[in-house]
């Protein structure tokens, strides 16, 4: 039934770790002062280049940042945030 509703299916490929370095510091505040090394380290073990991983991340790297009054997200925040993804984040 839903294919029936979706004019054109769209396919859209992992990003790069170059790409995530250029364009996930621009997807969301969360990420736009964070070091590069940390966005390397949260693709590498979480996000995979995916931007439904990143999304994911994101809501639950936010709700740690707010909960610890940190403003900045640091491999410490980023490993909470990927024990709340479950087995398959």
């Amino acid at each position: 039934m839903l294919s029936s509703r979706i004019f054109i299916w769209q396919r859209l490929a992992r990003l790069t770790p170059e790409e995530v370095l250029d364009v996930i510091p621009l997807y969301h505040p969360v990420w736009a002062d964070a070091d590069p090394a940390d966005i390397a380290f949260a693709d590498q073990h979480a996000a995979h280049g995916n931007f439904r991983n990143w999304a994911r991340l994101t809501a639950h790297t936010h709700t740690a940042l707010t909960r610890t009054g940190r403003v900045r997200a640091d491999q410490e925040v980023l490993r909470w945030a990927f024990s709340r993804l479950g087995p398959t984040g």
